[in-house]
């Protein structure tokens, strides 16, 4: 426990100092590094001890915290090892020597840096001697959603920051000595609740130490919370679902974390209903049986960052399942992004559902739906009820980027009664010249036969500035129904090329994309997700304007190991479980 004048629960005691304000100098003496931890494991997120499950610093935090995110900045020997391979395909970081472990030449580096700054703290001195290797960040609660009764109060969310303790009094010596160093000018408050000091800084920030944590917060609120949720056991250690999701995660990993919005949600909700609660109804049937919770271990390998990821599965209509949907099969070869899923109208009619629900308590908006459907002589939700399975593509070529969709029918003579609807209006729109619509039709000859392409094209007229008016870019958009697909492009080059494709120049083929899906799960899953960095340089640094050789000499050769990113998710009994990599070559 850190040392104060105090010993009686609540009584408060104030000193003050002069000299740079001592929050901040906390802040580079202690928090910036620790932060270096973070910075370290959050390149691995974004691209997102030892054994399994989480550390002391989760019994501090509510078990329903709407975020958790724990990182050992220690990490095993086999992770240290993996990390620092992956490191050597980037350029040389000054001062980080790859030979060493990483925490070590990291934190020796960290040093060296803020003795040139001239800031009295170090990471052999001040950390190394109580610092269990482990900071965990947390967002306790959901109070963040609701508006704050006071507008001109800083809106700061119920954070929650804390480092491993492996010695409560040498934490508090550090502590104290850091504060005497910087010799700060802002008056500090002690106080005490359940047995722990609590130290707050008049200009904001909070700490305390505890027998195994340092914690950090906005204010002494969130520390006195955090303090009860330990005392009480009702916490994320304790939480058998995110327990039983924890025990089945890697074990080795650099980084984990938590997320349940169930909170998030309701909080939400209830801040929407005192204005349409019309609305909030249409969203709580759609969310019913939606998952809230899950749990993720971010870890490295051999090929990259890899990310696992843990959550019940949807019900109900939404209820996915694993099927080989060779969706891959049918899209180019050099596609920048693929998504697929499977079971996807029911889950669009449902949100088409809601959305009417809660639109039409407006007498107004009602009107409007039943007219769109009088006309379409249909439910709004039948435009899509008909599709199955689905793959969206994003791609590039010679300069035009495009994107598309490729759709199993579940009924082809409902796709094409519905698309064919659609299609009537815009011949409508085309009639009138105003508008901007124009039509086309051609045929694309594949082994089948002839396929007949329908093209709508958008351009809208602006303003030119002088007067006079200009042309917006034309919007294309075009379709195609064979006997067994349904394909959409925006852009010219997809239809075509879907059409037009030879099995060899599919993204299937591609071996880096069948060896990665087949090692992250397989082809029989729920969902599978393609990011293929390599094509998305070759189709973009052209476009960058770089006359002073910035992105050359500065940031290209940071991206140019990125090679693909890859994720697969499969259903498993009840949950939905994810694998995915960002591969580093």
């Amino acid at each position: 426990m850190l040392a104060s004048p105090s010993s009686a629960e609540g009584h408060v005691t104030t000193s003050a100092t002069s000299g740079a304000p001592v929050w901040r100098a906390t802040v580079v003496g202690l928090v910036a590094l620790l932060a270096i931890g973070i910075g370290a494991a959050l390149s691995a997120y974004l691209l997102g001890g030892r054994g399994a499950g989480m550390g002391a610093a989760a019994s501090y935090v509510p078990a329903d915290a709407p975020m958790y995110l724990e990182i050992r900045m220690q990490p095993s020997a086999e992770q240290d090892a993996a990390l620092r391979e992956l490191l050597r395909r980037f350029p040389a970081i000054d001062g980080v020597d790859l030979d060493r472990p990483l925490a070590e030449s990291l934190t020796a580096r960290l040093d060296e840096l803020l003795a040139t700054e001239g800031v009295s703290v170090s990471w052999a001195q001040d950390v190394a001697p109580w610092f269990d290797g482990r900071i965990g960040l947390a967002l306790t609660s959901a109070s963040f959603v609701t508006p704050p009764t006071d507008p001109a109060a800083p809106a700061l969310p119920p954070l929650l920051f804390m480092a491993g303790v492996t010695d409560a009094d040498a934490a508090s010596a550090a502590m104290e000595r850091i504060l005497a160093t910087v010799d700060a000018s802002q008056e500090l408050t002690r106080s005490e609740h359940a047995g722990v000091t609590i130290v707050e800084a008049s200009a904001g920030g909070a700490y305390a130490v505890t027998p195994d944590q340092l914690l950090f917060a906005p204010s002494a609120a969130e520390i006195r919370a955090a303090l009860d949720a330990h005392a009480s056991g009702e916490t994320l250690a304790a939480s058998a679902e995110m327990g039983g999701y924890a025990a089945r995660l890697p074990a080795d990993w650099i980084m984990f974390g938590t997320n349940d919005f169930t909170h998030v949600m309701a909080v939400a909700l209830a801040q929407m209903g005192t204005q349409s609660p019309e609305m909030v109804e249409a969203f709580e049937t759609l969310m019913e049986n939606q998952p809230m919770r899950s749990a993720y271990a971010v870890s490295a390998t051999a090929d990259g960052i890899a990310m696992d990821i843990l959550s019940d599965a949807p019900t109900g209509a939404l209820t996915p399942a694993n099927s080989e949907r060779g969706l891959a099969d049918e899209v180019p070869g050099d596609v920048i992004l693929f998504s697929d899923g499977g079971n996807l109208g029911p889950a669009l009619a449902g949100l088409v559902t809601s959305l009417k629900s809660g639109l039409a308590a407006d007498p107004s908006m009602a009107e409007q739906i039943a007219t769109a459907e009088a006309a379409l002589g249909a439910d709004l939700e039948e435009l899509v009820s008909w599709i199955g399975d689905g793959a969206v593509v994003v791609g590039w070529e010679e300069d035009m980027p495009y994107a598309g969709m490729v759709l199993v029918p579940t009924d082809v003579a409902e796709a094409r009664r519905r698309l064919g609807q659609l299609t009537a209006f815009a011949r409508l729109a085309a009639m009138d010249p105003a508008s901007g619509v124009s039509m086309g039709e051609h045929d694309v000859v594949t082994g089948a036969g002839p396929v007949a392409v329908i093209t709508i094209s958008w351009q809208q007229q602006l303003p030119d500035g002088g007067g006079g008016m200009g042309s917006a870019p034309i919007i294309v958009l075009e379709y195609a129904i064979t006997d067994d697909r349904v394909l959409i492009g925006l852009g010219e080059p997809f239809v075509r090329r879907a059409l037009d494709l030879a099995e060899s120049d599919s993204l299937a083929a591609d071996a880096r994309f069948a060896e990665s899906v087949a090692t992250l799960g397989g082809a029989s899953n729920v969902g599978t997700m393609w990011v293929d960095f390599d094509r998305m340089r070759e189709a973009f640094e052209p476009m960058i304007p770089d006359p002073d050789g910035f992105y050359e000499q500065n940031i290209q050769q940071w991206v140019a190991p990125l090679d693909r990113f890859v994720s697969v998710t499969r259903l498993d009994g009840a949950e939905l479980e994810t694998h995915a990599v960002l591969f580093v070559e």
